[in-house]
């Protein structure tokens, strides 16, 4: 028997933020980043909807939340007592709020509420949060039906001023998150479902939201969240994993390194009937023949529309020192919680060729 299941309830449309104005009287924890908190003007408008509420604000989050960081926002947390923690942020934020919740324990705990103000993760629909251990170089990314989020706010007016790199980094990430959960070994029709509208969604939109469209940028913030509905059913594949452990090696954006992945993922895992046959019918959705070479041939033109790298030079790391950590990166890849829901068995050699695409 297989069980698919929606949550958390989500909010979205015109003037969504509203929603929050049902937490009136409530204690509540904001956790964000400093620039949303501070320079971007972004959270007053939030707080003006917690009407009566008593509010604190953790906004300590960096790219990346460190374990080192997360056990501070439990102490936190926990001097607070909330009945409220709000993500208010990009995945960082959300990811630390989620383990801060999780690890601070609480019975019953308090309740989670997130806020995207970027187009990417979907970590406000799903059961991930991605820690990096700052020492050991290496990103965790945790898996728990606990790290649920309560409810999710998607109000497309927060995305207005994301700068175009940003979009790009963040829109590859919702491309990847559709199609590896598309073709992952756990996906059904249901998550399929979900995966086939995002990549689509995401397809059409991308380069308008990175040229500035508002419209097209709030048409991404319901992709990336189809696409964490999708993922966090289905699982996802080698090319998160290889993120995950390049990320936390290099410190480079985790869309950037998906957009460079990918094409290479697509080509690994063609070898697969099963995935090939769902690579098609994906290419057959953005308009493209119905086959996985021009669904590849698609991702890198868009890929380089975008004005995003295809090769790891471009992002500081040279041939040699990446050749000298080729070991260690595989080795971290098929740890990673992500690499068993790939379609086609992959060996630490099959991830080391992939690598080498990127010199």
């Amino acid at each position: 028997m297989e069980l698919f299941a929606i949550r958390p309830e989500i909010r979205f449309g015109p003037d969504a933020l509203a929603a929050l104005e049902e937490l009136a009287g409530r204690r509540v924890l904001i956790v964000t980043d400093e620039f949303l908190a501070r320079k971007s003007g972004l959270l007053e408008g939030v707080k003006e909807r917690l009407k009566s509420c008593e509010i604190s604000v953790f906004d300590q989050v960096k790219p990346d939340p460190s374990l080192r960081l997360v056990a501070q926002g439990v102490h936190a947390l926990r001097a607070f007592g909330p009945d409220i923690v709000l993500a208010f942020g990009g995945g960082s934020p959300m990811d630390c709020a989620k383990a801060m919740r999780h690890f601070a324990g609480g019975n019953p705990p308090p309740e989670l509420w997130c806020i995207p103000t970027t187009a990417g993760t979907g970590s406000e629909v799903t059961s991930f949060a991605v820690l990096t251990d700052a020492d050991a170089g290496v990103k965790y990314p945790l898996v728990d039906d606990a790290l649920l989020p309560d409810c999710a706010v998607l109000d497309a007016s927060l995305l207005a001023g994301v700068p175009p790199a940003v979009t790009a980094d963040t829109g590859m990430d919702v491309l990847t998150h559709a199609a590896e959960g598309c073709v992952a070994r756990k996906a059904t029709p249901f998550s399929d479902a979900m995966g086939e509208k995002a990549f689509s969604i995401a397809w059409r939109s991308l380069s308008h939201a990175h040229a500035g469209d508002n419209a097209a940028k709030g048409e991404m913030l319901l992709a990336s969240c189809l696409a964490g509905i999708s993922f966090n059913a289905a699982g996802l594949g080698i090319c998160h994993a290889l993120a995950h452990a390049l990320g936390g090696r290099y410190h480079i954006p985790h869309g950037r390194l998906n957009a460079m992945l990918l094409p290479h993922v697509i080509a690994f895992n063609s070898a697969d009937k099963g995935a090939a046959d769902k690579y098609a019918r994906l290419s057959g959705l953005c308009g493209l023949a119905k086959n996985p070479r021009a669904l590849i041939g698609g991702v890198k033109r868009l890929r380089a529309g975008l004005g995003m790298p295809e090769k790891l030079t471009a992002c500081g790391v040279e041939g040699q020192t990446l050749l000298a950590d080729l070991d260690s990166i595989a080795q971290a890849a098929l740890a990673d919680v992500c690499a068993p829901g790939n379609p086609r068995p992959a060996t630490q050699e099959d991830l080391k060729a992939i690598l080498k695409e990127l010199m």
